[in-house]
């Protein structure tokens, strides 16, 4: 079976690093208040979709999702680790 044109295609936009602080304030947001909208860092359409997939404890992890412009990013937010005694 061959590709055409007219099938749908997926198109996943990664998070660009100078949109990271702005994800991370969404983020931020986002844990202090789930149910609060988030626009996306990207596109600014509101509606951005964020998953907690921390396996802690070193580091968080966040993806996030725009159904707007197609963002699919992960976001590691690294941990403070244990301090010496």
């Amino acid at each position: 079976m061959r590709w055409s044109p007219s099938e749908d295609i997926s198109v996943t936009v990664g998070l660009p690093m100078e949109r990271i602080a702005e994800a991370m304030a969404c983020v931020a947001a986002w844990r202090a208040d789930p149910d609060a909208p988030c626009n996306c860092p990207v596109c600014a359409a509101a509606g951005l979709e964020i998953i907690d997939q921390s396996a802690r404890p070193y580091s968080e992890w966040y993806v996030l999702k725009c159904a707007g412009c197609g963002l699919e990013a992960t976001l590691q937010i690294p941990m403070r680790g244990p301090q010496p005694i």
